[in-house]
Parts: C-alpha cells; structure tokens; sequence
C-alpha cells in the first residue's frame, strides 16, 4: 500500500502528535478510572473497595481514581509509602486498621484533601505519624487504638485541626503525655484514652468543645480539682474500672454541662460533702459496684440521690460496710441509722496582720476532708471550695488564699464548715495597712498661754530669769499638743502641723543598692583604667627595647697629633664595608672641627655601623653602644 507525501508529513506534525498523546492519555485515565484490582471486589462504579483478608503485604495497584471508600482491613500490610494513594483525589474513607504497619512515610496521605476517616487502630506504630497528616484539612475521624506507642509529644496533632474524633484507647505501652499534646485541637468532640496506663489525667484545656471523654481502665487513684479545667461542654464522663480511691472536693466543679458520669467500678468508699452540686444538668449516674462504707459521711449522697436520681435507677448503690447495713441501697438511708455530730474546726482561722500587696492566707481545717468549706467574705460573698477569683480562692484544704491584699480585703472573714450533722463556724479578721507610709496631714494643736500680771511684769523688768517650760502630753491617736500651766486663759491658737513617717524598709534597701552598685562601677572603671595604663607602659618599652643601636668608639689621643703613624700603629682599625661609611679614614686625618662636624653627621646617618669618635684626652679606648 503507498502512503504519500502528504500523509508522512501530517503524521510528523507536532501538533498532531501532542493532540494524539493527549486522547491516548484520556483514555488511559478513563481505562483506570473504570478498573478494580485483581484482588479485591468493587462497587457502586467503583467508588467502593473492598480489599479485606487478602493477606496483601502492600497497597495494590489498578485502584480506581473514582474511589471514595477503600478497605484494606486485616492485611500483613507493613509499609505506607509516599505515592500509595496519590491518584486518590476523591477518598473519603481510609481503612488500614488490623494490618501490620510500623511505618508511615511523610506525606504517605498528602494527596488525600478529601478524606474524612482515616482509621490505623490494631496495628504497630510506635510513634504518632504527625509527619503524614499535613494535608489532610479535612479530616474529621483518626483511629490509632491498640498500637504500641509509648508516648504523645506536644502538637502531636496540631495539623489537623478539623478533627472531631480521636481514638487513642488501648495503648497499653503508654507511659507519657506532653502538656502540650492536644494543642491545636478546638473542634474535637469525642476523646477515648481508655485503657492507656494512665496515673492522672493529662492536660485537656486545649479541648474547649470536647462532648465525650472515655478513661476507663486506667489507674487514677485521686482525682483533684483542676482535674477537668477547661471542659465546660463535657457532657458524657467514663471512669469505669480506673482504681479511683479518693475524690477530692470540687474535683467536678468545671463540668457545668455534665448529664451523663460513670463512676462504676471503682474503689471508692465515701464522697466529699456536696461534690455533686455543682452538676446542674446531671440526669444519669452510675455508682455500682464501689466499697460503700455507710455512715454519717453519707447521709448528703443519700439525699441527693432521692432528688437527683430518677425512680429505679438507685438500686446501682449499695452499702459495704458496716456488716449489718451491707447491701442496703444507699438512697434507703437516713439520720435514724447513724447518730451523727457536726463537724469540728481543728484550725480556725487567726486574726492577720498584713501591708498591702502581701500573701495572705486564713486557714480553716476541719476533723475531716469529707466535710464542706466554704468563707463568708466581709461584703457577704460565699466562696466555695475550689472557688476562684482574681486574687482570692478556696485551697483544697479550706484554706483561703490571698495572691495580694489590698485595702479592700479589711474586715471579717467567717469559714463555715458543714455536713449532714451541721454547721460549725470560725471568723477572723483580716487587717491591711496601706504600702504608702509617707502621709501628710493637718492635726490640731491647742495652744493654752498664760498672760503676766502687773506684779509679775515688773519684776520680769527688774530680774530676767530662765524661760519656763512648757510640757506637752502627746498620744498616738490623734496629735493633740496641749502645753502644762498654772493659769489658762481663753486664748488659743490653731497650728498646722505636717508630719511625715520615716522611710520605710524598701527604701533604705533602695538606697543601699544604688551605694553598692556605684561603688562596683568605679571599682571596674579603675580596673579598665589599669588595664589601660599597663597596655600603654608595655608598648612603650617594648618601642625602647627594639630602638636601633649604634656602636660609638671613642678614641682618646694625645692633644698633638703628630702624624697618622703611631695612630696607626697603636689602633688598628677594622676594614669597613662600605666606603661611603669609612670612617677610619677621618681619624687619620688631623683632628679639627671639619672632621668632628662629619663626625657627627655620620653618627646620625648611620644606623647598623660602629662610629669611631676621637677625644683629645689621654685615657684608654672606650667603646659604647647608643
């Protein structure tokens, strides 16, 4: 068959050539847009793949670009590489969980801006893959139950801030969680750490939204106030099977939103006084299976229960102890069971003595930490335990806590100790003295004089004698002066007086500061100075030591020289080098002023050649450096 010319040249066009790989592209896009692994089932177009129990040891291939849900759940999958699932653009939902993976490389899921679930629970990560969630912004749902981390660093999950479910139960091996951990997490609403090895509950104030929260089957002994700060939308509260003891007052005091708590399961034997109280909108409670001890301590928690809790639902409470009330509902008590005594105060509070600005503190312990605190406050505020304001608040002991006094914080505080018996209350007063010592004010000073009679006058005139004294009573109240005399009259005089107290301590200390710290700094600046001074003095000798020397001959000869013979015979004169510098020469030439003028002119023009100098006396020959 021939083909002709002008077909070979539309077949080389570029144009056409790109136009071709394009439709070739298309269609291979299509092609796998419509394609289901070998190895796994595929539906609704597939945009649902199944991949479970196929003993797969990584990510197939040929999955649908079109896929919205892929499960590749209990695999022997151990790696996620980088470009797995880059195609994915539309996933929704990632299921990996009961597979073997240890690692996941960063960015394995960058190209997943549309999943939703991603679950990795049963697996064996180590560590909390941050590295690979950075794209994912729309993430909702993270399952990481049962792996073996040991430990959450801080913004372990900052860069998924979408997310409203977490699941971190069942880590057994866990053994550390940062304060920080849960920063970044503002819309998360449901948080499992069940089963986590926990001894106390980590930081959750990040979780301002947090609905649910699961901790369950760990080993939280005590559970304190500030346990819970921050979570005023908590609704739902799991603490089954945790080994909890002890609660502490106002542990619960945040959870203003609370309906639904579980404390079943537990060791627990009694409750502080009104722990419940704060829980406004509680509906369901579940206090089954705890060593109730039943006595007088919990006669409140009987009576809450008969208004609280619906009909019906009592029956989960029963006593432990003593033997003949065991297995008792505790809603069926009341005071004709126990013979009860209103609580006593072992530390009542003391009158305080306080400059403004201070710590303060006015405490109040009670017999008993079961009982309830609370401080009646001198404008007539009761602040409970746990209670907290800007300055003041209610220690877990009943102690009432000043950050700072201020002049406002003057006059009686009552502590009111309560249980089911009754109320026993102790008062203190609390006195503020102002930090400003330096008042001025106006007193009146009574000045009573005395005026001379006629006789007394002239013989004042005739004989002058001492000045009388006067004597003023003084008090500490006011700054009354009032002057001692025989005779009073009806004159008085008003004086102001200005008085100033001394310095007080902080300026004294003030001054003593400034005194030391000027003294310092001359000591250093004299320092530096000597410094200096043995810098410049070492310079300079050291110019002095590496100055250039001369060597000056000095020849001594008889007043008459009669001829340069005996010179020459009696100073043999060693050979110069240079001419232009032959000074010998001179000095057998006769000695006149010409020749001691070139003399010296040589001197100053040699700097490296001895200079021979001749003297007119008869001593021996010196020689010299300069």
């Amino acid at each position: 068959m021939m083909i002709g010319p002008r077909f070979n040249r539309a077949l080389f066009d570029p144009l056409l050539v790109v136009l071709l790989a394009l439709q070739l592209l298309v269609v291979a896009g299509l092609v796998r847009a419509q394609t289901c692994p070998s190895v796994c089932s595929c539906s609704n177009q597939f945009s649902k793949v199944i991949c479970t129990r196929r003993n797969l040891r990584e990510v197939p291939d040929g999955i649908s670009t079109n896929t919205r849900l892929l499960n590749l759940h209990e695999n022997q999958i151990q790696i996620i590489k980088v470009d797995n699932f880059k195609h994915l653009r539309h996933l929704e939902i990632l299921q990996l969980s009961r597979n073997h993976i240890r690692t996941i490389e960063i960015g394995a899921f960058n190209n997943l801006a549309n999943l939703l679930t991603l679950e990795l629970f049963d697996n064996r990560l180590t560590t909390i893959p941050n590295g690979a969630f950075e794209y994912l912004s729309k993430l909702k749902e993270l399952w990481l139950r049962n792996n073996p981390i040991e430990s959450i660093p801080s913004y372990a999950f900052n860069r998924i801030p979408s997310l409203r479910r977490l699941d971190l139960g069942e880590m057994r091996r866990l053994s550390y969680i940062s304060e920080g951990a849960f920063e970044g997490l503002s819309n998360l609403r449901y948080l499992n750490l069940a089963t986590c090895n926990l001894r106390e509950i980590p930081n959750l104030t990040p979780l301002v939204k947090l609905d649910e929260l699961d901790l369950s089957g760990n080993h939280l002994t005590v559970l304190r106030p500030g346990s819970f700060q921050g979570l005023t939308h908590l609704q739902k509260l799991w603490m089954m099977h945790s080994q909890i003891q002890i609660i502490e007052r106002n542990t619960f005091d945040d959870l203003q939103s609370l309906l639904e708590l579980n404390l079943a399961h537990n060791n627990l034997t009694l409750l502080p006084h009104d722990l419940f109280t704060p829980l406004h909108h509680l509906q369901r409670i579940q206090l089954h299976h705890n060593p109730w001890n039943c006595n007088c301590d919990i006669l409140w928690l009987s009576w809450w229960l008969k208004e609280i809790v619906t009909t019906g639902s009592t029956c989960c409470a029963r006593c432990s102890t003593p033997n003949n009330l065991k297995g008792r509902h505790i809603a069926e008590l009341d005071q004709n069971f126990f013979t009860c005594y209103a609580p006593v105060i072992l530390e009542p509070p003391a009158d305080l003595n306080v400059t403004e600005g201070m710590a303060a503190e006015l405490k109040c312990r009670a017999s008993t930490s079961l009982t309830s605190v609370s401080w009646i406050t001198p404008n007539g505020t009761i602040m409970t335990h746990g209670a907290y304001k800007v300055r003041i608040s209610v220690l877990n002991d009943g102690t009432l806590n000043f950050t700072n006094v201020s002049a406002r914080d003057t006059g009686l505080y009552t502590c009111m100790v309560s249980n089911s018996a009754g109320n026993t209350t102790a008062s203190a007063t609390l006195n503020v003295t102002a930090t400003d010592t330096n008042y001025t004010y106006f007193s009146t000073v009574t000045v009573e004089t005395m005026e001379p009679t006629q006789e007394e006058t002239e013989a004042t005139e005739h004989k002058v004698g001492p000045t009388p004294v006067i004597i003023w009573e003084t008090t500490n109240v006011t700054t009354s002066l009032t002057p001692q005399s025989t005779k009073a009259t009806d004159k008085t005089f008003t004086i102001p007086i200005t008085e100033s107290s001394i310095p007080g301590i902080d300026e004294v200390m003030k001054t003593t500061k400034i005194i030391i710290g000027c003294f310092v700094a001359i000591t250093l600046m004299a320092a530096v100075m000597l410094v200096i001074f043995y810098k410049m003095r070492k310079q300079h000798h050291r110019k002095n030591h590496h100055a250039p020397t001369r060597t000056v001959e000095i020849i001594n000869v008889d007043d008459e020289l009669r001829g340069g013979s005996p010179i020459e015979s009696h100073l043999p004169m060693p050979a110069i080098e240079h001419e232009h510098l032959n000074h010998y020469n001179s000095y057998k030439s006769p000695f006149n002023h010409t020749t001691t003028v070139n003399t010296i002119n040589s001197i100053h023009s040699s700097v490296h050649e001895p200079l021979l100098i001749r003297a007119s006396s008869k001593d021996n020959v010196q020689e010299t450096q300069i």
